[in-house]
């Protein structure tokens, strides 16, 4: 059942809309009127709920992506959950993993990442601007995920990663290229380093800085998620649909 403070996913059951909100916050206004959220403490996961307009949604557990798309506060462009999690696959981070990032942002990657480390592995998240930061400190509270990330204003390319040793090294940033140097000091031999690109320019620039810096096996990924329409004699691809979001650049430590 659900206790005061849990984050609940709230799925519109003749539709399609859906809104996270926190058990016990009150009174909460959607796009489909209010709903009652301390009326779902002590409710069991599944059940219904009304809102003040009569629409009815089934209430379930909100899952850490369902936060992170439907409450996190956007200051940054995020990165997409499905580059998130190839991101991860690529980096192989898993429980007890230790990451370095550039370019926290708003969050969204940093948040996805602990998530993947828990519950003995670490982010170090470097940010160069205290605005990011200030938002991202926000988001992955509210999602509780604080105790597995390091949150640190500086620049990597001008003052490096400091003196960590990780496993994984990930890069979201404007200019990767001029990181990776800083990026051999603090990796593990056979680490992973995997560079988001939104452009060809900024990806050719990239794969010839991680030749430069001397790593190996690189890859470049392109990743397509396309929903279909799940109604019955209407089942085809949706018409609008966000596709193509970047590249995702691999390589390995030497």
């Amino acid at each position: 059942m659900f206790r005061r403070g849990d984050w609940v996913l709230l799925i519109e059951e003749r539709g399609g809309y859906k809104a996270v909100v926190r058990a016990g916050q009150g009174s909460v206004q959607t796009i489909r009127g209010y709903v009652d959220t301390d009326a779902l403490v002590g409710t069991p996961h599944g059940a219904s709920v009304v809102s003040s307009i009569g629409v009815r949604f089934r209430a379930v557990p909100a899952s850490v992506f369902d936060v992170i798309e439907h409450r996190f506060r956007l200051g940054a462009q995020a990165i997409y959950p499905k580059d998130a999690v190839y991101i991860v696959k690529a980096a192989a981070v898993g429980p007890g993993s230790v990451v370095a990032e550039a370019g926290t942002g708003s969050g969204f990657l940093t948040a996805v990442l602990a998530w993947y480390v828990r519950p003995w592995g670490l982010v170090y998240s470097f940010e160069k601007r205290a605005e990011h930061l200030r938002i991202a400190v926000r988001n992955i509270k509210n999602v509780g995920l604080m105790d597995y990330v390091d949150l640190q204003l500086r620049d990597v390319v001008k003052f490096g990663f400091g003196s960590v040793r990780v496993d994984a090294v990930v890069l979201d940033m404007g200019d990767p290229w001029n990181a990776l140097d800083h990026a051999v000091e603090v990796l593990k031999p056979g680490g992973a380093v995997v560079i988001f690109s939104t452009t060809v320019e900024h990806m050719s620039k990239s794969v010839e800085g991680l030749k430069r810096a001397g790593f190996y096996d690189v890859s470049i990924y392109e990743v397509f998620l396309r929903r279909w329409k799940p109604v019955a004699g209407e089942l085809r691809p949706e018409t609008f649909d966000v596709v193509h979001t970047g590249w995702l650049l691999s390589a390995r430590r030497g």
